[in-house]
Parts: C-alpha cells; structure tokens; sequence
C-alpha cells in the first residue's frame, strides 16, 4: 500500500484532478473539503503528507497549519499549501 496523502480542498476539481494523479503514481489518497473536515480526517488517519489550499471555509489553511503544529501528535507531518 503506498503513503497516504490527505487533500484539503474546497473546489472539488482539484480535488479530482491531484486524487487521479496521486492515485495513478502507487498513493493512496484522503480527502476533505474544508479546514475543519481535514483537521478531523488528520486525527483519525494521520496521514504522511498533507497538500491543502490557503482559503477555505469553516477553517481556511492558515489556522488549520497553525493548530496542527501546536498538536504534539500531528506536528511532524508534512504540509504542502
């Protein structure tokens, strides 16, 4: 089973778009469609790598980057905005 990867994303396209690409090079993909879904998703799975957009609802990026490196748990994953 490859790592996984978790998107966060409000626009469903590049949601679709970056799971297809991911998914055709051997990964196994999550996918939220806002702050608050990711950060959920990201304590439940603890995905290796997190690709997720600056502006979105109920939490945008920013604010979910920042609780996510005060969690001692979830701090070391990687995240790519």
């Amino acid at each position: 089973m490859g790592k996984r990867i978790l998107i966060i994303d409000d626009d469903p396209d590049v949601v679709v778009f970056l799971s297809t690409l991911l998914q055709d090079h051997g990964y196994q993909t999550l996918e939220a469609a806002d702050g608050q879904e990711g950060l959920e998703i990201t304590k439940a799975e603890r995905p290796d790598l997190i690709l997720m957009d600056l502006m979105m609802p109920q939490k945008s990026g920013i604010s979910l980057l920042s609780e996510l490196r005060q969690d001692e748990k979830l701090k070391n994953i990687p995240i790519v905005m």
